[in-house]
C-alpha cells in the first residue's frame, strides 16, 4: 500500500511545483508591468502617472466633443440636401404613343426642392421647373401629374 501512496504524493508535488511556476510566472508579468508604468529612476512617481493620465482622458473627452459637433453640423447639412426622389412617366396627349412625358421630383427632408415636368408631343417637347417648398409649389400651378408625385414623395417622408 505504500508505492500507491508515494505515487499520489509525487504526483501532488508535480502539480504542486506547476501550479507555483505558473503563480511566479503572472508575479513576473506584473512586475514588469508595474517597472514600466513607475521606472526604479524616480522620473515619474504614482501622482505624475495619474496626472498625465487625466491629461490624456480630458484631450481625448475635447476630441469627442469637437467630433460631436461636426457630426451634429453635417446631420444639420445633410437635411437640407435632395433626399426624396420620385419619378412619373405618362402619357398625356392622344396622338403619341407610349409615356414619353415624365415628371421628376427632387426634395430635401423639409420637402422643398423642384418638379421637372417634360411633355412630349409629335410638335416637340417642352420642359417645365417649378420651385416647391413644404410640398406645395411656390409660385405657379401644379398638373395632376406634378401634384401626384409630390405627394408620393411627402408620404415617403412620413414613413421614414
Amino acid at each position: 500500500m505504500y508505492p500507491d501512496w508515494s505515487v499520489l504524493a509525487e504526483l501532488a508535488l508535480a502539480a504542486a511545483f506547476i501550479w507555483l511556476g505558473f503563480l511566479s510566472f503572472l508575479i513576473w508579468r506584473q512586475n514588469k508591468f508595474l517597472e514600466s508604468l513607475f521606472p526604479k529612476s524616480g522620473e515619474r512617481d504614482i501622482r505624475k502617472k495619474f496626472e498625465e493620465l487625466v491629461k490624456s482622458v480630458e484631450g481625448f473627452n475635447h476630441k469627442l466633443l469637437d467630433l460631436d459637433g461636426k457630426v451634429n453640423k453635417t446631420q444639420a447639412q445633410g437635411l437640407g440636401h435632395i433626399q426624396k426622389v420620385e419619378l412619373l412617366r405618362f402619357n398625356p396627349y392622344d396622338d403619341t404613343g407610349g409615356d414619353q412625358s415624365f415628371t421628376v421630383c427632387l426634395l430635401d427632408n423639409n420637402g422643398s426642392g423642384i418638379v421637372i415636368t417634360s411633355l412630349h408631343a409629335r410638335s416637340g417637347t417642352r420642359v417645365f421647373g417649378k420651385e416647391i417648398v413644404s410640398g406645395k409649389s411656390v409660385k405657379y400651378q401644379l398638373s395632376e401629374e406634378e401634384e401626384l408625385v409630390i405627394k408620393k414623395v411627402m408620404e415617403e417622408k412620413d414613413e421614414r
